[in-house]
C-alpha cells in the first residue's frame, strides 16, 4: 500500500511550482499609456452612467414620478414647474464629458507627479513572488508545435 502512494506523492511535489521572492523597482509610468487607458475608462464609465440615467428617467416618467415631483413643487407657490427631459439630458451629457476629461487629466497629472517623485527617491520598491515552473524530463523532450 505504501509503495503505490509514494510515487504519486513524489510526482505531485515535483509538479508544484517553486516560489521565489523577487524585488522590483518601479521608476517610471508611461504618461501616454496612462492617458489612453484613463480616457477609455472614463468614456466607458460616462456611457454607462448616461444609459443608466436615461433608463431611470424613462422609468420615473412612465410611473408618474416626474409628474408627482412637478406637482409637489407647484404646491409651494410656483405657477408652472416642469422638467425638460431633453435639456436635462443635454446638460448631463456635457457635464459628463467634462468630468471624463477632467478625470483623465487628473490621472495624467498623477502619473507625472509619480515620475517626478520617483526620480527624487529612486523608485518604488515592490516585492513579488514569481513561480518557477519545473518541467519533467518527459515534458522537456516533447516538441511544442
Amino acid at each position: 500500500m505504501s509503495d503505490a502512494t509514494t510515487p504519486s506523492r513524489s510526482r505531485r511535489t515535483d509538479a508544484r511550482p517553486r516560489l521565489r521572492r523577487v524585488t522590483r523597482v518601479i521608476r517610471d509610468i508611461d504618461v501616454w499609456s496612462v492617458f489612453k487607458v484613463g480616457l477609455v475608462f472614463h468614456l466607458v464609465l460616462f456611457v454607462i452612467v448616461l444609459i443608466a440615467v436615461t433608463l431611470l428617467w424613462g422609468v420615473a416618467n412612465s410611473t408618474g414620478t416626474i409628474d408627482n415631483v412637478e406637482n409637489f413643487f407647484e404646491s409651494f407657490g410656483w405657477e408652472t414647474f416642469s422638467f425638460d427631459g431633453s435639456a436635462l439630458f443635454g446638460n448631463f451629457a456635457a457635464f459628463g464629458l467634462l468630468a471624463a476629461l477632467l478625470g483623465t487629466a487628473s490621472w495624467v497629472i498623477g502619473a507625472v507627479m509619480f515620475n517626478l517623485i520617483t526620480e527624487l527617491v529612486g523608485g518604488l520598491r515592490v516585492t513579488v513572488l514569481e513561480e518557477e515552473v519545473v518541467l519533467d524530463s518527459h515534458e522537456r523532450s516533447t516538441p511544442i508545435g
